[in-house]
């Protein structure tokens, strides 16, 4: 295990997320002393389990866009390092309430921005936007590629982009370093969120009912949660080391060919079910999405030593190991470890 964690007080935005959640563990289990910021709005299944362990030094709930609240909650701890996942992440529900997305994605990261600078102790925040920032969708964009966005969910977290750079510019005090990261795709046990493609397989095994794919093409940079969550880690240590500010594209090479119907049959065959599949494309779209989504994640393999470690079948045989546990905590745990000793071997 990494020791540079040891003791690290964290706090995490969105830690009720799905990302947020395993972040949570994988720190506890580090030895941070981990401490969680949330309104609630996002609660994912693995979240609960980790409730119930308290594995949180403290959690606060309220919204990000209350600066009373941000103040009384980051005056609580002197913290080291600060995660800023907390987001309307839902490309259809950025559709159905932009308003609500506009102000959380920008305004909210502004305000944590801010209450950051203002606290001296923070060494280091890492901010979570997305692999969908760049305009040009079907390129395999690089860090300095052109920022745009087709729909709000994706203009919202380019221009949080432009709002942090601005703050990097004018704002930030020299001491304090912000790493980007920018993922996307990210599969795992306990996800559960409204929308997303594991949901509705899940869903649908545990049904035993067909499933209806709305973009069977559709290719993503699907990523493991443990390889997107150690790749986080590895830009936390980085900033906070080398004291610098910069941007990471986390996407792997493995898992860059495969469609979202590959993806559901690997799912039905491990889990051994012989549900259907059914195409449902539709007269007219619910809302834009890129047919292909590629990044480059040259800079991180170069800079972190980063790059994925599971390819989509262990991906896969992984969350269905996850979803037929008797003890996801244990085997959540367990799985951490091994995946540490898997990233120490292969490095």
């Amino acid at each position: 295990m990494d020791n540079f964690f040891e003791d690290k007080k964290v706090l995490i935005t969105g830690h009720t997320g799905f990302k947020g959640a395993w972040l949570s563990l994988v720190l506890s289990l580090y030895g941070s002393q981990v401490s969680g910021l949330s309104d609630m709005s996002v609660v994912s299944g693995f979240y609960k389990i980790l409730k119930e362990k308290n594995i949180f030094s403290k959690e606060f709930i309220g919204d990000i866009n209350d600066k009373q609240f941000l103040e009384e909650s980051f005056s609580v701890e002197n913290y080291d390092l600060v995660f800023h996942l907390a987001a309307q992440g839902i490309v259809s529900q950025a559709k159905n309430n932009p308003h609500k997305t506009i102000t959380t994605n920008i305004l909210g990261t502004y305000n944590i921005l801010n209450i950051v600078n203002q606290k001296l102790d923070i060494k280091t925040l890492v901010i979570a936007t997305t692999d969908k920032v760049y305009e040009d969708h079907h390129l395999e964009n690089k860090e300095d590629s052109k920022l745009g966005g087709q729909e709000f969910y994706s203009a919202s977290k380019a221009s949080s982009e432009h709002i942090i750079n601005a703050f990097i510019n004018t704002e930030k005090r020299n001491n304090l370093n912000i790493g980007i990261v920018r993922a996307g795709n990210v599969l795992g046990g306990g996800d559960y969120g409204k929308d997303r493609i594991l949901t509705d397989i899940i869903n649908s095994l545990n049904e035993n009912s067909k499933i209806i794919l709305r973009n069977p093409d559709a290719i993503r940079p699907w990523q493991y949660i443990l390889d997107s969550i150690f790749g986080y880690l590895k830009v936390a240590k980085y900033s906070f080391t080398q004291k610098k500010d910069d941007v990471f594209n986390l996407n792997g090479e493995l898992n860059n060919t495969y469609t979202v119907e590959k993806i559901v049959n690997s799912f039905i065959n491990l889990w051994k079910s012989d549900i259907k599949v059914e195409i449902g494309f539709e007269k007219e779209a619910r809302f834009y999405e890129s047919k292909v989504l590629t990044i480059d994640s040259t800079k991180a393999k170069k800079i972190l030593n980063w790059e994925t470690k599971y390819n989509i079948e262990e991906i896969c045989q992984s969350i269905v190991e996850y979803e037929k546990s008797s003890n996801k905590y244990s085997w959540a745990t367990n799985h951490i470890l091994k995946y540490d000793e898997k990233m120490k071997n292969t490095n």
